[in-house]
């Protein structure tokens, strides 16, 4: 007579499944290729999972993929000099066309001749303004941490960008953002990410009580970066009477308002951007409600009345408390979408108030898209 198999209880059923699954789920983790897993260090968190991972054939340039995703970003492994790159997979035929070409022996200026016609001619898309690459570095004598976006031809005026580089201070990892190369093919904002586990060591500084600050002017460009401080116009607006009392005229495109003790804001912008939010003000302090306000203001941009925010434009904003992100920088991306910038859009808001958070985009798609740059470890930021 055969053994009576006895029957297990539903729970325990269900909690062998889950046990199964679990290890399962740590076995795939464990024996993921270490180079798959190092080529996706540079991401944020919530694209790592499905990016692709390729490599070029050195003798043919061709591309071999070694995992494929389906998100909107892809990684090379780790180079022979250090360096790990991401980049949007909006410009994978940009690059597939230059490994081609350095396949066949080009020298560097014949590849960006290559490359210029193929774009003149259509046969590969030009970089999207605003298109984000990511880097990693495994020494501490370059920024180990470093996020770049892509502003092919734009100057720094026009976008109220500084351009003083912040190399020394990122090695020490205190640096902020900056633009090279302006109005050159090869324009970009370097973004150093502080504070993370990716990031140059180094201290974070004290923090400055800006509270304690009481000249305008001085309180009014606490947001920007140095090199921009003493070029910029300072100004009040009086909203009952629709009123602009400049308190120090700039030779700068860069603006700032003193610190709003309703907000708790101390804001800077191009000047352009200044124009919509003051004429926002007058419409509601004549009566206008915010909806009614906001939609005349879009009216007056579609119309050419007041100036539009500038693809690229960046924005400074400080706050005085914990509540919120002490020191954020803001690109301006209107209508972008992640897709095809290859941005994160998983909030950072809760690391960035423990001082490593890292840029995500916000408002994809929209007149207000944009990407929110937490600064981390300088004396202004979270601690």
């Amino acid at each position: 007579m055969s053994a009576r198999i006895p029957k297990c209880p539903k729970a325990l059923t269900l909690l062998l499944g889950v046990v199964m699954l679990a290890a399962c789920g740590q076995s795939a983790s464990q024996n993921q290729d270490p180079v798959v897993s190092e080529a996706l260090r540079p991401l944020p968190e919530d694209l790592r999972a499905d990016a692709t991972v390729y490599r070029y054939n050195a003798d043919s340039g061709e591309r071999e993929i070694l995992r494929e995703g389906d998100n909107h970003v892809e990684c090379e492994p780790r180079s022979d000099d250090g360096f790990t790159w991401c980049y949007p997979t909006s410009t994978a035929a940009r690059r597939d066309l230059r490994a081609r070409l350095v396949a066949e022996g080009l020298s560097s200026e014949e590849v960006a001749e290559r490359i210029t016609a193929a774009e003149m001619d259509g046969s590969v898309a030009p970089s999207p303004i605003g298109s984000m690459m990511y880097r990693t570095y495994d020494a501490g004598d370059r920024i180990q941490y470093l996020w770049v976006v892509v502003l092919p031809d734009q100057v720094a005026s026009d976008l109220a960008m500084p351009t003083g580089s912040q190399r020394d201070q990122s090695l020490a990892g205190q640096g902020t953002p900056w633009m090279m190369r302006e109005g050159t093919s090869g324009a970009h904002l370097m973004i150093p990410i502080n504070g993370t586990e990716f990031s140059n060591t180094g201290s974070t500084a004290p923090l400055i009580d800006a509270k304690t600050i009481t000249d305008p002017v001085t309180q009014a460009t606490l947001p920007l970066p140095d090199d921009l401080k003493n070029v910029a116009t300072v100004s009040t607006f009086d909203a009952s009477t629709g009123q602009r009392v400049v308190l120090r005229e700039g030779t700068s495109t860069v603006e700032c308002r003193p610190h709003d003790p309703e907000s708790g804001f101390t804001r800077c912008y191009h000047q352009d951007g200044w124009v919509s939010r003051d004429m926002n003000a007058r419409l509601l302090a004549e009566g206008y409600s915010e909806d009614d306000a906001s939609a005349s203001v879009a009216k007056a941009v579609e119309d050419g009345a007041i100036p539009s925010t500038p693809m690229g434009s960046l924005g400074y904003r400080l706050y005085g408390q914990d509540d919120r992100i002490r020191l954020l920088w803001v690109l301006r991306v209107p209508g972008a979408t992640a897709t095809e910038l290859g941005m994160p859009t998983e909030s950072q808001r809760d690391n960035a108030l423990a001082g490593r958070g890292t840029p995500w985009m916000m408002n994809e798609g929209t007149a207000g898209a944009h990407l929110m740059i937490p600064i981390n470890s300088t004396e202004l930021s979270n601690r």
